[in-house]
């Protein structure tokens, strides 16, 4: 994420930013580090290199006196930084209109990466579930240093180049597992995955005094349940496809809908993969 500081720049600069190519290169059979900083005078982007170096950044046209690299992992070092053949360490950064030139992080390593991977599984997961983890320091940490890597259909994951240190696993905020990473290869990493959700529901009886009791009945990967309220219900659902049925409506009321977010409920399931963002909507008018 841009530093707010480097956001008003780009206001008090008429937002002239450009977009800049640029490529880290290492030597054979090094790994990329997953992001570092590049302090160029007030401000500080964080250059995240693809798998194969390259990587792009958002600058406002000006002169910048380039530093050297932050947040570099252990072991890394600058030997060159150059754009356009010119030497960034003893010369001015100058980013004007219909730029071309590629910025190009040269970085070199001494002894063994300490690098490693973390790998796991997922328990609990239902078919065709589909999800992202990521890992992160604790207590919130620097979010744009978190790695993040997909789930895989039988749950098992992989993070690489992960550093030493202290981590948490984070599954869409639900699930958190803490790691703790050394100098080998963290394996077997379990993270549990909550077969059950808790979803409001609210009854909303037009034109009524008092809200009748209703019976709603819930079916998923949690089975099939009934639950008894009038006004506000917490129901007890899982995650994937849920069906959503009520009964012992009032003889004056019809039915008129029953939402969640945009989602109709009277003609699809309701899909749960993560916490709810919404609430049950019941709307009850009365019949003509």
């Amino acid at each position: 994420m841009p530093s707010m500081l480097f956001l008003i720049l780009l206001m008090l600069q008429n937002f002239t930013a450009r977009g800049i190519t640029g490529r880290v290169t290492v030597e054979p059979g090094v790994e990329f580090p997953s992001s570092f900083t590049l302090p160029l005078s007030t401000i500080s982007p964080t250059v995240r290199p693809q798998i194969d170096g390259t990587f792009r950044l958002q600058l406002p046209e000006g002169e910048y006196r380039v530093g050297a690299p932050g947040r570099l992992p252990p072991g890394y070092s600058v030997r060159s930084i150059t754009y356009g053949g010119v030497d960034l360490l003893a010369n001015p950064l100058k980013i004007s209109a219909n730029e071309s030139a590629e910025l190009i992080i040269a970085l070199t390593r001494t002894g063994p990466s300490p690098a490693v991977s973390v790998s796991g599984r997922v328990t609990g997961m239902a078919p065709g579930d589909v999800h992202r983890i990521s890992l992160r320091e604790p207590n919130g940490g620097d979010l744009s240093a978190a790695l993040e890597t997909s789930v895989a259909a039988d749950g098992s994951f992989t993070f690489t180049n992960v550093l030493p240190g202290n981590y948490i696993v984070y599954q869409r905020l639900l699930v958190q597992t803490p790691v703790v990473v050394g100098n080998t290869n963290v394996t077997g990493v379990l993270v549990a995955r909550p077969m059950n959700i808790l979803v409001a529901a609210h009854v909303i009886a037009e034109g009524a005094q008092t809200t009748p009791v209703l019976t709603f009945e819930t079916k998923g990967p949690a089975g099939t349940a009934q639950a008894r309220g009038a006004g506000s219900i917490v129901l007890n659902m899982g995650f994937g496809e849920n069906s959503i049925s009520v009964s012992n409506i009032p003889d004056a009321y019809r039915l008129k809908s029953i939402t969640y977010g945009d989602v109709d409920l009277q003609k699809e399931p309701l899909k749960l993969d993560g916490p709810a963002l919404w609430d049950i909507i019941v709307r009850l008018a009365p019949k003509n």
